[in-house]
């Protein structure tokens, strides 16, 4: 089977560029006409001559992302995308739009391996992981469609990026590259519920020589409780990745690298907003440069497990504990220990787009 030209890192291309006798300098016009975003075939990239065109197709596949559907919530000017992959999958992804700043939030796999008990992704299952170029061509797309330049990028979407981690790395070198779309790494978070030496890994990555270009990628750990117990029910993949573990990795990476960490922590009232779980945030924070975002909880067209089963939709009393009452009164308390916290907003929670809600059974 030919490899897709999306999927290639610079030196990648270069390297099989070299390898069909191509004069080498036109890696760099082939590298940044494919991931400028605006080619979905060999025949439209700009300043390549025809007789190359032809060779480039005869050795490689140009598989770009289908859209099928977009939604657009005027209330929080977030768009969520549906796409189709070449071999038929399906994935969403979303644009939020906000003053000069516009975030991208992609998916790294169909469907998702951990099963955190609040996430729809997870309720799917897992189906793929996506290749490298079908993580970049989200962002492709999106651009293509809107008109618009993507100046932040999340890896928050579908799927658990450490868990599809040689692809993830590859995308995070492509998007950066100045060839190509050049995003500042400062601009890229990627999201992780946690595994144990995956966190080191990515901190070493980052700070290889030859991965200058990404040594400031951003990394957020999917928190959500400080009580080991509490954690393993709502994420099971923390019953062998536990929190002490992790926060041993946590140092490493901030030393390593220098860059703070953030914790996003989905706020349920009653389950993790005790006095210990603020006492336990307070520790958190001062152990290495951080900031928390305390995300309001996003109701799923799912059954919930305990701990979270008061959320499920037949339960008399549900809008009881979606009170931003509690939620504002848990930030506050914590602001009162001199923690650090954000509020993330619920952008497209009306079209089911915001964290937590993107699965595709029903498109």
């Amino acid at each position: 089977m030919k490899q897709n030209i999306l999927d290639l890192t610079f030196i990648e291309l270069n390297n099989a560029i070299f390898d069909l006798d191509i004069e080498t300098y036109r890696a760099r016009q082939i590298f940044h006409s494919v991931h400028s975003g605006k080619s979905d075939s060999f025949d439209n990239l700009k300043n390549i001559p025809a007789d190359l065109k032809k060779i480039l197709s005869k050795n490689f596949s140009f598989e770009k992302l289908k859209l099928l559907k977009d939604n657009f919530s005027p209330e929080f000017n977030t768009t969520k995308f549906l796409f189709e992959t070449s071999t038929g999958q399906k994935i969403e992804s979303v644009l939020i739009s906000e003053k000069d700043r516009n975030t991208v939030c992609i998916s790294t796999q169909v469907g998702c391996n951990v099963g955190c008990e609040f996430c729809a992704t997870g309720k799917m299952g897992f189906i793929k992981n996506l290749k490298p170029g079908e993580i970049v061509d989200q962002i492709y797309q999106i651009s293509k469609f809107t008109d618009l330049k993507p100046t932040n990028i999340v890896y928050m979407g579908m799927g658990e990026p450490f868990l599809n981690y040689e692809n993830m790395l590859t995308s995070l070198k492509i998007l950066t590259d100045e060839r190509g779309l050049n995003i500042g790494s400062r601009r890229i978070t990627v999201s992780t519920v946690g595994f144990r030496n995956k966190i080191k890994k990515f901190a070493d990555d980052l700070s290889d020589e030859e991965n200058f270009k990404i040594k400031n990628v951003k990394l957020a750990l999917s928190l959500h409780s400080t009580d080991n117990g509490i954690r393993e029910e709502i994420i099971p993949t923390s019953k062998k990745n536990r929190l002490p573990d992790l926060y041993e990795e946590l140092i490493y990476f901030y030393r390593t690298t220098g860059t703070k960490i953030t914790y996003e922590y989905i706020f349920f009232e009653g389950i993790n907003d005790s006095d210990n779980d603020i006492k336990r945030l307070k520790k958190l924070s001062s152990m290495v440069p951080s900031n928390i975002n305390i995300i309001p909880f996003h109701p799923i067209e799912f059954q919930l497990n305990k701990p979270l089963d008061i959320y499920n939709s037949h339960t008399k009393d549900i809008s009881k504990f979606l009170s931003k009452d509690k939620l504002n009164d848990f930030i506050t308390r914590l602001r009162n220990q001199k923690v650090v916290v954000n509020l993330r907003t619920s952008s497209g929670v009306d079209i089911n787009a915001a964290c937590g809600q993107l699965a595709v059974l029903n498109n």
